[in-house]
């Protein structure tokens, strides 16, 4: 910890060279190395859910043709997300049932078998997800002996209907069949999944309009709240600018926040049904409208519509003339931010639905709304952080005036409570978190997803080292302009080494959690 600090430094202050010893520091460099190259390798032999039993048993011999099959699997699928194949071994499909849960677990899936069997090598191919959204696939073997009882039978008065999960409408079945027969548009081993890249890259970008986004609402709220209730006419001038400017990265951020959207509909469209799913609105809509990963995209898409209004409106507000002596465009500037506030509120509670928490088999309401508490904690620290370089200390640096200056000051000094808060909420919820999804301390570095977390934890140390530094060094000698122009550099690597976190955050929320790997 002390040699990171001392890189921190020197970074900052060249003349602090010998104060770094470069052989320690290197050898802590190439530990972190790995466990970056550890988070971001494919995890394509890993599993949220794993498929724990069969009937038939993969690698079995049967001496009885079977009628149903049944999958047994270590979190409850969702039946909108899951499918099952059985393909001869001349690549012929048997007509399977609609799936259903087992009358004795919601962990498992049956489906009759209403195709008829012969002698020979049969693949199971499934796929499924739970309520995280998040597919896992798979195949396995069994074989039927060539004297086994019932061979060649078709049951009497079975409708043949493809395994392509609850499908609510004849058109919805011929769709999800058409998909699930074609051998392309079901992925397995290194297919399109949540641990893609693309995948990773799309999460990463809502992650950052997530934090801007939510930032932004807290920048005015309480920074700019706090420096209007001080008597200070010369500063409360400038507070407009600095509300306008807020309001325009909010904005954006509500746009990027739709880009991510809509990408992210299609790559969970591709993940689970393949790239023939462009052609099939009707499985998108039922994907939306029946697992809780929609109901998830719906609450964003509220929450972006609703945060990207008051921004909007807010913005618009900002550039007319001062209404008022409180350094604000009154009050339906006021009205326009609150509804920002809203927005950013609905948004911070969006991505529990379709993370690690959703799919949690204890405590999972408190799972989720732990999940959103923790978005909010982290996006009013960094994203907040992020605002106030961008909005104020940016615009301080660039007019290089002394009131700019004392304006710095006040910023910092009203960010600090808030950062101080945000970042308690943030750690004790991930604090929870890890608990509930790592269970041991072994498995931090035993399993993948415990080094992806430490690794997390790692690159988050040197935020916070930055922040401290900026907190004993740097603010006290705030309120001149070398000391703001100071600040603008060290905030800009806080904030960059902040995004480099939510790339981790990214590629940790796809990743099999500690107690998928050992239940």
């Amino acid at each position: 910890m002390a040699s990171d600090f001392d890189l921190r430094l020197h970074i900052l202050h060249p003349g602090l060279k010998h104060m770094i010893r470069a052989p320690r520091h290197f050898r802590r460099f190439r530990v972190f190395a790995a466990a970056m190259m550890v988070a971001f390798l494919p995890a394509t032999a890993l599993a949220h859910g794993r498929l724990k039993s069969a009937v038939p048993a993969a690698g079995s011999t049967l001496t009885v043709v079977p009628r149903e099959l049944r999958l047994d699997f270590s979190e409850s699928p969702d039946l909108t997300f899951s499918s099952i194949r059985v393909v001869s071994s001349t690549g012929r499909d048997i007509p399977l049932g609609v799936l259903g849960y087992s009358a004795d677990s919601r962990r498992s899936i049956v489906t009759r078998i209403a195709g008829a069997l012969d002698a020979g090598v049969y693949t199971v191919i499934w796929q499924m997800a739970g309520d995280d959204g998040h597919p896992v696939r798979g195949r396995y073997d069994f074989v039927i002996a060539g004297d086994a009882t019932g061979v060649d039978v078709a049951p009497v008065g079975v409708t043949a209907v493809p395994a392509v999960g609850a499908a609510s409408t004849a058109a919805d079945s011929a769709a999800m069949a058409n998909m699930h027969h074609d051998p392309v548009s079901m992925p397995e081993g290194n297919g399109f999944g949540a641990d893609s890249p693309l995948y990773v890259l799309v999460r990463w970008l809502q992650y950052i309009g997530l934090l801007l986004a939510i930032g932004a609402a807290s920048f005015y709220t309480f920074v700019l709240g706090f420096i209007r209730r001080r008597p200070q006419p010369d500063l409360l001038t400038l507070l407009p600018a600095m509300e306008v400017r807020a309001a325009i990265i909010g904005y954006r951020a509500a746009l990027l926040l739709g880009v991510s959207l809509v990408l992210r509909l299609g790559a969970q469209g591709v993940a689970m049904h393949g790239s023939t799913v462009i052609a099939h609105p009707s499985v998108m809509l039922n994907m939306l409208g029946k697992t809780m990963w929609g109901w998830g995209w719906l609450l964003q898409l509220a929450g972006i519509a609703v945060a990207g209004l008051g921004f909007h409106g807010a913005r618009a507000i900002g550039d007319l003339p001062v209404a008022d002596s409180t350094g604000s465009s009154g009050r339906n500037s006021q009205l326009w931010w609150r509804l920002a506030a809203l927005g950013g509120v609905l948004l911070a509670f969006s991505p529990g639905l379709s993370s690690h928490a959703a799919a949690s088999p204890k405590l999972r309401t408190l799972a989720m709304l732990a999940d959103g508490f923790h978005v909010l904690g982290a996006s009013s620290w960094l994203g907040t952080l992020a605002i106030v370089l961008f909005s104020g200390v940016t615009f301080a640096a660039a007019n290089r005036t002394e009131i700019s200056a004392v304006l710095v000051r006040e910023l910092i000094n009203a960010f600090s409570p808030v950062a101080l808060a945000s970042a308690g909420v943030a750690v004790s919820t991930g604090v929870f978190a890890a608990w509930l999804h790592v269970g041991t301390v072994p498995n931090l570095w035993g399993t993948r997803y415990g080094l992806i977390l430490m690794t997390k934890l790692g690159v988050l140390g040197i935020v916070a080292i930055t922040g401290f530094y900026n907190w004993r060094f740097v603010k006290p000698r705030l309120g001149t302009t070398d000391a703001t122009g100071h600040l603008n550099r060290s905030a800009r690597v806080e904030v960059a080494v902040a995004a480099i976190v939510l790339l981790i955050t990214a590629v940790l929320v796809a990743s099999p959690t500690s107690l998928d790997m050992t239940m």
